[in-house]
């Protein structure tokens, strides 16, 4: 088995925070130093890349063939070892800023998960690592206007998917090895929004918390009875959640833009007893934030950092970055990594001291995807590539830079 820090196995990381335990991260790189390998990925998506000890998982869509596929890439190479089509359908109606491979795949060492929209349809999937698919369903009908991205995740042997919209919406819990649902719970409210669910551990119980749709929710993974819940913070959410402290942060950006600070050890409506604090300033809508040491770091979507006091909500320090940012915030070994839109990456430290700036590496290229880190390396997407960032050894690899397409379907 490999060590934990082999493995990125869904979006924002271990524990779905943005935080990797390793210490040993790569700093400073350009699109042609420091890095291990560049593999060109066919088609277009804004998915995140997922790592696996030697294995890195991605999705695709082909504008030509209208494919969605799963990617299988070496993770000492970069070699694109299978692609799997999982649907094939017209391009859906979205925003100008979704794709139709937005969704993160997910894997728990055994398996990888998919999440796409076919035609009308929610469509989830099942593969094992040699590409073999082990089930299929298409449980919901997806009405949302924007398009498609709602990212899953594992818990023990459930995988389970937050769906929001103004049509049909659940909350679903999949046994993960045969897909049959175990346990359903439909929002009290619809509304779109694509927050992924959030497990944590306050150290009496587990939670699965999910938010959107004006309302933020905590259940029991195990069965989906709730736990508790709060209204707020706003109608339409994006960006993930974070937590630490005892509190959780949770923010909103349509129609109202607002950030709350949640406690968690409540039962029932904690509406108006477990508000830590509520701002309607400097908040974030796409970007996700990260907790470190007391305080929350979140990046505004127009570029400006900032560090909040996780307790009280005021913000410590503020700074301004150039360019806009989608991509969300990651942390390893004390700094943290933000990256726009153009593949401009600043890393700068995790403390409430101010703003200290670490390194700015530029990819330049267009970038909507967050980050993976494992074994030493950074997994970053770009508009037209797949980069690992780090030494050609690391992973028992000292094999080419530019990595071969060549692969089966």
């Amino acid at each position: 088995m490999s060590s934990p820090a082999a493995h990125w196995p869904q979006w924002r990381g271990p524990n779905g925070d943005g935080i990797s335990p390793e210490t040993n991260v790569p700093i400073k790189w350009s699109a042609t130093e420091n890095v291990a390998w560049k593999s060109p990925i066919p088609g277009e998506g804004h998915s995140s890349p997922v790592v696996w000890g030697e294995s890195v998982f991605l999705t695709t869509a082909l504008p030509e063939t209208q494919e969605r596929q799963l990617l299988r890439l070496d993770a000492r190479t970069g070699k694109i070892l299978w692609q799997r089509t999982v649907v094939q359908a017209a391009r859906e109606t979205m925003h100008r800023e979704n794709s139709p491979a937005s969704s993160t795949p997910v894997t728990d060492g055994e398996r990888v998960f998919t999440s796409f929209q076919d035609g009308p349809r929610v469509d989830l999937r099942c593969f094992d690592f040699a590409g073999k698919q082990l089930w299929a369903l298409q449980p919901l009908t997806f009405e949302g206007e924007h398009g498609y991205s709602y990212t899953p995740v594992v818990y023990r042997d459930l995988l389970i998917f937050d769906f929001r919209q103004e049509g049909e919406a659940a909350l679903l819990a999949l046994d993960k090895r045969t897909g049959q649902e175990r346990w359903r719970v439909e929002p009290s409210r619809r509304r779109i929004s694509h927050i992924t669910p959030f497990l944590i551990d306050d150290g009496r119980r587990p939670q699965l918390i999910v938010s959107g749709s004006d309302e933020t929710r905590s259940v029991n993974p195990d069965t989906g009875e709730t736990i508790w819940w709060c209204r707020g913070p706003s109608d339409v959410s994006v960006a993930g959640l974070s937590y630490g402290s005892g509190i959780l942060f949770v923010t909103a950006g349509y129609p109202d833009r607002n950030r709350m600070g949640l406690r968690v050890d409540g039962r029932g409506d904690v509406s108006s007893t477990h508000v830590a604090w509520r701002s309607r300033r400097q908040v974030t809508y796409v970007p996700s934030p990260v907790y470190h040491d007391g305080h929350f770091y979140s990046i505004l979507d127009e570029g400006i950092l900032c560090c909040f006091d996780a307790q009280t909500g005021e913000t410590v320090w503020d700074h301004r970055l150039e360019g806009r940012v989608r991509s969300s915030l990651v942390l390893a070994g004390g700094n943290i990594y933000s990256t726009n839109d153009k593949g401009v990456t600043t890393i700068f430290r995790a403390t409430p001291k101010g703003f200290e700036p670490v390194a700015v590496n530029d990819l330049k290229e267009f970038c909507y995807s967050t980050p993976a880190i494992a074994n030493g390396r950074l997994y970053l997407r770009t508009g037209k590539n797949l980069y690992c960032i780090g030494s050609r050894d690391t992973g028992a690899s000292k094999e080419t830079s530019e990595a071969s397409t060549t692969a089966s379907r």
